[in-house]
């Protein structure tokens, strides 16, 4: 929320790894501290579907491996008895190899889409679960995102990603208009159309609704938009600055930032609009507020003394302490679904880049370096992996990076500047 800072103060974004025997890099990824499951993946491919199953290897394949919870080897040639369980030379082999799972797709059709799923342990050599899904050709990659996310499931106990998505502003049409793309970038869809300035989504928790910032009627409001049925209403209608929306976990609240009372402070309301608590009374512009999930703390940024840094409250506006002490200007702040990280914009020398740090102010972590500014970090729902905003390439693209530092990944490339993504919560 940089930008909407500064315009308050003027107003007042595959590789796979290829080895013939795996249990070298699951020793080596033990030693990093980081366990990796070893899994197979094999999609077969007939004449009549080839293209189809090379785009389902593709998406599967990237899928699983931004799950980072595995070492993936493909291409290992795999035989069952009965579609039930494995070869016994098959699994022998296999497990000869160090791999513990093995992902089977077969792909029927060009244009009415069939695909069947398997997963099998090489423990047992038995069927650990199977699935057929069917779709037309237009709902290929959710087929195979739906079937990711299964195999994440069965073998981590953990939800997987592949399914979510991220809404985010673009001005692809002109204007600053909401749209909504997978969570690896593809099938973007605008969602606003009203030619005006919007800004600042933020989902609901049960992924239903998006609050955004509008101004559509001349003045920046508050609106909600319900994503199933593309119904939209305005929450506020206050004549001065409503900005920054941030749903509560419960999703019967809303904090936002707001200049009723002179200054930008910090409001909770409820869903018909109307003002609970007023949380921030300082001097000084208070904004972008985000919940921890556990929903007793409220981080936001606050100029209160002298530079933007990121604050922490408990959500009656009581307890409010600094968080952030490195660097004149920090703001953004994105809680972690886990609740253990705040990332944020942090201003390291000319440009923003992003960072981490604990709860507690300990374990402060720069993320992203270069000369180009990242912003807006939103934290994907298992905590993993965080998207921002980047000037890196010129324009204003959509990022994705490991909670880590590593692996970033573009996910907008379509001439236009992106900027404010939010991950949904499934």
């Amino acid at each position: 929320m940089r930008r909407i800072f500064v315009i308050w103060t003027f107003m007042s974004f595959i590789y796979l790894i290829h080895v013939v025997d795996a249990r070298e890099v699951y020793i080596e990824t033990l030693r990093k501290g980081i366990k990796k499951i070893p899994i197979a993946v094999t999609v077969k491919k007939d004449d009549n579907s080839y293209e189809i199953s090379r785009m389902v290897e593709k998406v599967l394949l990237k899928d699983l491996e931004r799950s980072m919870y595995f070492y993936i080897i493909d291409g290992v040639p795999v035989q069952t008895v009965d579609g039930l369980s494995l070869s016994r030379d098959v699994n022998e082999d296999l497990k000869g190899r160090g791999i513990d799972s093995v992902v089977m797709a077969r792909v029927d059709g060009t244009i009415n889409i069939k695909l069947d799923g398997n997963l099998f342990d090489t423990g047992s050599g038995e069927l650990i679960f199977s699935r057929r899904y069917i779709g037309n050709r237009h709902l290929l990659r959710r087929i195979v995102h739906r079937f990711s996310d299964e195999i994440i499931f069965r073998l981590t106990g953990e939800k997987g990603i592949a399914q979510t998505r991220i809404v985010y502003v673009s001005d692809y049409t002109g204007n600053k208009e909401l749209y909504i793309m997978d969570y690896d970038g593809y099938s973007p869809v605008m969602i606003t159309g009203n030619r005006s300035l919007n800004l600042n989504p933020a989902w609901s928790p049960d992924g239903s609704k998006i609050a955004y910032t509008s101004y559509k009627g001349g003045n920046p409001d508050i609106y909600v938009l319900d994503v199933n049925t593309s119904r939209r209403w305005r929450l506020t209608t206050y004549p001065g600055l409503d900005i920054s929306p941030s749903w509560s976990p419960d999703g019967k609240s809303i904090a936002f930032s707001s200049s009723r009372a002179g200054d930008a402070d910090i409001y909770i309301m409820d869903m018909s609009g109307k003002i609970k608590h007023r949380l921030t009374y300082r001097r000084g512009e208070d904004v972008s507020p985000t919940w921890s999930p556990t929903g007793k703390e409220i981080a936001f940024t606050s100029d209160r003394g002298g530079t933007p840094q990121i604050y922490v409250m408990k959500t009656d506006g009581t307890d409010i302490r600094r968080l952030t002490f490195t660097g004149n200007y920090n703001s953004d702040p994105s809680w972690s679904p886990k609740g253990d990280k705040i990332a944020f914009a942090c201003k390291r020398g000319e440009y923003f880049k992003i960072c981490i740090v604990n709860p507690d102010g300990s374990d402060l972590r720069q993320l992203t370096t270069g000369p180009w500014n990242d912003e807006s970090p939103s934290w994907s729902p298992d905590g993993r992996k965080i998207i921002f905003s980047s000037s890196r390439k010129g324009k204003w693209d959509i990022y994705m990076i490991n909670a880590t530092g590593e692996e970033m990944e573009r996910l907008t490339q379509n001439g236009a500047n992106n900027w404010a993504p939010a991950w949904s919560p499934f």
